[in-house]
């Protein structure tokens, strides 16, 4: 029975984030496997909410690990072909395939490098590795979602996995063209993850999406945007990777990105908030913001970082299904508290920038439709 696997039409040249569902073949540094899938390290740290100084750490066989690819329009269908493999004197096409856990088949190989049935295999040669993935407009039902490939393991059951990843059955078979429940070993699967988005924070010149569970770098890698889990919002502050990053503090106010004031009162707690809008040419706009919260967070604040779980927690484990092995050839009434607090780094993987012009005018007013000069963000005190 041959494989099955989601194919999404597209007519434009846009690309955008997308994961695969990688299951481990061999032990493998996190290094290695960035290599393997031609992606940046720091972008697969990102992916998995692993420590920027983790790079070298090894994975166990069998682990699941989100590898982060641009997708993007090729011949009318999306697909990545950032992925390239050198081939070894003892590759076949099949053991290409296996190195990469069944994303891909042999017979894609050929296709997508033209190599003829009866071709033989060059030690050296470099070949086009065309990996699935999906857009889908970055949407599930109109909540911001990023789509990974999964493929399905020996016992995987679409039950099991549509609750692991928090969907409905239903949701996965529409998404999928599933006319039933039915899956077989080998198929990919589109799984849409719960993201968070920039698109209703009036940024200037960027937007982010950001997956449920991983983080971001912007602004010239000066601040670092985690996904809070409980609401899905964007938690940015000042990365602390970067020496020379500049316009990190809101005006008229001892605070920084990401930092906030409480101030307790008999009906609640009144909240001043530094947070980040966006970034144009080095310039990092921010503005302060004030709300009312029904009580103050005090020394119950979480850092967003503090929901990001470590290289040995669940997701990293295979937790769908032990199949066969593929082998290879984070105070008091008044408080000033820091909104994320892990060492984060990405690139390009988890953002895409869009270019909404150079001119200071197009900025973004307090009100989610109206526009002003983003240079007022340094000045503003707003309300949400």
């Amino acid at each position: 029975m041959l494989a099955k696997s989601v194919i999404e039409p597209c007519i434009t040249s846009d690309s955008c984030l997308s994961y695969l569902l990688y299951r481990l073949p061999w032990d493998s540094k996190i290094s290695e496997i960035a290599f393997r899938f031609r992606v940046n390290v720091s972008d697969l740290l990102a992916a998995n909410s692993i420590d920027l100084n983790q790079p070298n750490q090894i994975l166990p066989e069998k682990s699941f690990v989100k590898v982060p690819v641009s997708c993007s329009c090729v011949d009318g269908i999306r697909r990545s072909l950032s992925t390239h493999y050198t081939i070894g004197a003892t590759d076949t096409l099949m053991s290409i395939s296996e190195v990469y856990g069944g994303l891909v088949s042999a017979e894609q190989i050929r296709s997508a490098n033209g190599i003829d049935a009866q071709h033989t295999l060059a030690s050296g040669q470099s070949l086009a590795i065309p990996l699935p993935c999906t857009c889908f407009n970055n949407s599930n039902n109109g909540a911001a979602s990023v789509y990974m490939s999964y493929v399905v393991q020996g016992g995987d059951a679409l039950t099991r996995i549509a609750a692991e990843y928090d969907v409905t059955i239903s949701n996965l078979e529409n998404i999928n063209g599933l006319g039933q429940s039915q899956i077989y070993p080998g198929d990919i699967l589109a799984i849409p993850l719960a993201s968070c988005s920039s698109a209703n924070l009036n940024w200037y010149n960027e937007s982010l999406i950001v997956p449920n569970g991983s983080y971001a770098l912007t602004a010239n890698n000066c601040i670092k945007c985690g996904c809070r889990p409980t609401d899905l919002s964007l938690d940015c502050s000042p990365s602390e990777i970067v020496d020379k990053c500049s316009h990190l503090q809101c005006k008229n106010s001892n605070l920084f990105i990401g930092e906030r004031h409480e101030n307790h009162t008999t009906s609640g707690c009144n909240v001043t908030a530094c947070i980040y809008r966006g970034h144009l040419g080095g310039k990092i706009f921010r503005s302060l913001v004030n709300s009312t919260d029904v009580k103050c967070l005090g020394n119950q604040n979480q850092l967003a970082g503090s929901s990001m779980e470590s290289p040995t927690s669940s997701y990293m484990a295979p937790y769908l299904s032990p199949s066969p092995l593929l082998s290879p050839s984070q105070y008091s009434h008044s408080a000033k508290t820091n909104s994320l607090g892990v060492l984060l780094n990405s690139s390009y993987a988890n953002r895409h920038i869009i270019n909404q012009g150079d001119g200071l005018s197009d900025g973004y007013g307090s009100e989610p439709n109206e526009l002003r000069s983003p240079s007022n963000f340094d000045n503003d005190t707003s309300r949400r």
